[in-house]
């Protein structure tokens, strides 16, 4: 546990490390807009995202809730609310930003769609939402949960202040429902075991391998998804299946288990999928 006043959550942010969500909310906040920006980073913790862009000439506002936090950023970022976001949004009706920020932050409310809907006003026309969410459908939590656990951990994917889970669909309903077209989705990529190791998760083995033989699409690896999205007139409906269908890029290779590419073990893979096949059907015969 972290001792009272201690900062939880504190990072070094490196621009060269594009595997990695600070470096792509900055990416993605910036874009190819050359003017300083006006930044509404909401969650900015001790403000070492918002850093890196007010070093690059940006002014950053930052709304943090923990006393110890908003003081470290106040530090560094050109303004800190030390508060919750619907409290500053009442207090600065006028304030209006090129860019609001929310990096892995909207899993820790209540409402995460309350609080885009309320935070939307205060986007200046041509403004843009740049967000970061975990996954929790990482391959890391599937394993965990086919032993029939769900443990919480001091941070991660399993955060034990998360409120609020998602997966990339969660996350494009998510956009849909506050009127927001997601306009670029990155995923970061993590492989189960760094994430076992990191959290301590104690996975079984013979558990991540089905999970990874069961993983059509490979979206197992990605850890986090960090997207920028605009606001759109489109009906719900239409826009849910617009977000579905954007691109998920992502910043490094897709890593490989061992021997994979083997004729043996492509042989075992299809056996298996036959051997689950065969069960399934006489299990569920006459249904």
């Amino acid at each position: 546990m972290a001792e009272p006043g201690a900062l939880k959550y504190q990072a070094t942010v490196d621009l060269g490390q594009r595997n990695n969500s600070h470096t792509l909310l900055h990416e993605l906040a910036v874009g190819e807009r050359q003017a300083p920006l006006s930044i509404l980073e909401v969650g900015c913790a001790s403000g070492y995202l918002g850093a890196s862009l007010v070093a690059r000439g940006h002014r950053v506002t930052g709304v943090e809730p923990d006393p110890a936090s908003a003081h470290a950023a106040a530090r560094v970022l050109t303004d800190v609310w030390n508060g919750g976001l619907h409290d500053y949004l009442a207090t600065h009706p006028q304030a209006r930003f090129d860019v609001l920020l929310f990096g892995d932050v909207l899993e820790h409310m209540v409402d995460p769609t309350d609080a885009l809907r309320h935070a939307l006003p205060h986007l200046r026309d041509g403004g843009r939402i740049v967000v970061s969410l975990p996954n929790v459908a990482h391959g890391s939590v599937r394993a965990m949960l086919l032993e029939g656990r769900f443990d919480y951990e001091e941070r991660g994917i399993l955060d034990r202040t998360h409120l609020r889970f998602f997966t990339r669909e969660g996350i494009a309903k998510l956009c849909a429902d506050t009127g927001l077209a997601i306009e670029r989705l990155y995923a970061v990529g993590v492989p189960i075991g760094d994430v076992d190791r990191e959290y301590h998760m104690r996975l079984r083995r013979e558990y991540v391998t089905a999970i990874e033989l069961l993983d059509a699409d490979e979206s197992r690896h990605a850890f986090q998804y960090v997207l920028r999205a605009a606001p759109s007139t489109l009906p719900p409906s239409a826009l849910l299946d617009a977000n579905l269908r954007v691109e998920v890029e992502r910043t490094a290779p897709i890593p490989h288990p061992h021997g994979v590419r083997s004729w043996k073990q492509r042989l075992q893979v299809k056996l298996f999928h036959a051997l689950l096949r065969s069960i399934s059907e006489r299990r569920h015969r006459g249904q």
